[in-house]
């Protein structure tokens, strides 16, 4: 599974780079997980145009992503999009890529008051967009997943009659 997250964030890179950004904060958690696996609730990623990315999590996700980002630079810290901003502010990063449309106004102004020297500029929904492209694995999940809705329906289908409650049909 690593590899697959490898190949996306090389694509998303491309990008970054193509958009004259150093890096980009990746803060939604639908695209943190397409771009390295973790499954969490608290969870960034520090994008470089080239280069390795740094994840933060805090400590209650830090085995998962221990487990299954071993291809990332791992930060346990609680207040993840900060500690990435000063991250890059540290790698020398002038110019963050952010998604704008998922972060609000109060968690911009607070990476913008730390005067860290970084200029923010919006990413657009790169990630979206390659996430809309499916793989071969995707391909074959989708296919397994509507096969079970197809079994599902067809049973449910075999159950009914008229004048069925939905109660008797759970039970």
């Amino acid at each position: 599974m690593p590899e697959m997250h490898a190949v996306r964030r090389a694509l998303c890179q491309q990008k970054i780079a193509a958009l004259g950004a150093d890096a980009a904060l990746i803060t939604s958690l639908v695209n943190v997980r397409y771009l390295t696996g973790l499954t969490s609730s608290n969870a960034a990623l520090l994008l470089p145009a080239q280069g390795a990315g740094a994840l933060a999590t805090d400590s209650r996700y830090a085995p998962a992503a221990e487990r299954d980002c071993p291809d990332v630079e791992l930060l346990v810290e609680r207040f993840t999009e900060t500690a990435l901003a000063a991250r890059a502010a540290a790698a020398g990063f002038g110019r963050i890529a952010f998604e704008a449309q998922e972060m609000t106004v109060e968690r911009y102004q607070g990476l913008v008051a730390a005067e860290s020297g970084l200029q923010f500029v919006p990413l657009g929904p790169v990630v979206e967009e390659l996430r809309m492209v499916k793989d071969a694995g995707e391909i074959e999940l989708l296919g397994r997943a509507c096969a079970i809705t197809v079994a599902a329906l067809a049973e449910a289908q075999a159950l009914l009659r008229p004048g069925t409650t939905e109660r008797q049909l759970v039970i």
